[in-house]
């Protein structure tokens, strides 16, 4: 008898739509009569993940504890898949002050680079830790390489999006890449002065399963900011455009189709 491919979406922790982001994972996987999803708005219960196929996660601020972290590992390394999205290694923290605000949002002071000593466990999982973002704009997104199964037929595209610049940490395979250098309103890190190709989308092996992450994805709904300003601006970045749609389409595929990383 044939089994469903069934999948775990995480979407939480703070400052972003993660109601925009779950919905759209969940349409895309309705589009596959395989796949059956459960949800979750943090990382509790990972010790029930025995007959899954894979875990979304779309998460700011949020990290997984120690047992849930190695939970999350003895999943990848028995041949489970990730596909983690955007800030997952994002760990917040700001300056003392002064208040400031940078592209319309109110902060209590600067973001600080994600520190070392966060979850570095799952950070290495992950294959990157957060530093700094530019402000949002336009992304060229090149494809790096078009022989790989998630992106095999892709070609560059653009979308409007926050420039991520992350800590690599360990080996990975880049499949989608970008250059951009420029201001970081907010940050301690205030301007991104070399622009060599950053990974958009990278693949990784852990055991005999993979991560696959991008960090495309910044959406912020009206109340997503609260308590530091009671409305936001609302920014649905790539949620809507057709190329991040597919990049989100294949990484549901890569886990249901079983590929190796």
């Amino acid at each position: 008898m044939t089994k469903p491919a069934k999948i775990h979406v995480i979407t939480g922790g703070k400052y972003h739509d993660f109601n925009l982001a779950r919905s759209t994972i969940l349409n895309l996987m309705a589009e596959d009569e395989r796949i059956r999803a459960t949800c979750a708005q943090d990382f509790h219960g990972l010790e029930c993940l025995d007959d899954y196929s894979g875990v979304v996660l779309y998460t700011c601020d949020l990290m997984p504890s120690e047992a849930e972290t190695e939970a999350l590992d003895n999943f990848v390394l028995n041949g489970g898949k990730i596909f983690a999205l955007h800030a997952v290694n994002a760990d917040l923290e700001f300056t003392d002050g002064p208040e400031i605000v940078a592209s319309g949002v109110r902060i209590p002071g600067l973001v600080k680079p994600t520190a070392k000593h966060i979850a570095p466990k799952f950070m290495e999982l992950i294959g990157s830790r957060f530093v700094v973002h530019l402000a949002a704009q336009e992304i060229h997104i090149h494809v790096e390489d078009n022989e790989h199964p998630i992106t095999a037929g892709l070609n560059d595209f653009t979308v409007i999006d926050e420039p991520y610049v992350a800590e690599p940490l360990g080996e990975y395979h880049t499949l989608l890449s970008a250059r951009y250098k420029g201001d970081a309103p907010g940050y301690v890190i205030d301007e991104v002065t070399e622009d060599p190709p950053r990974p958009q989308l990278y693949i990784k092996k852990h055991g005999k399963g993979g991560v696959l992450y991008t960090p495309l994805g910044h959406a912020c709904g009206k109340f997503d900011m609260q308590p530091l300003m009671e409305e936001a601006p609302v920014v649905r970045g790539p949620w809507d455009d057709v190329n991040y749609q597919e990049i989100l389409r294949r990484g549901l595929a890569w886990i249901v189709d079983g590929n190796k990383a």
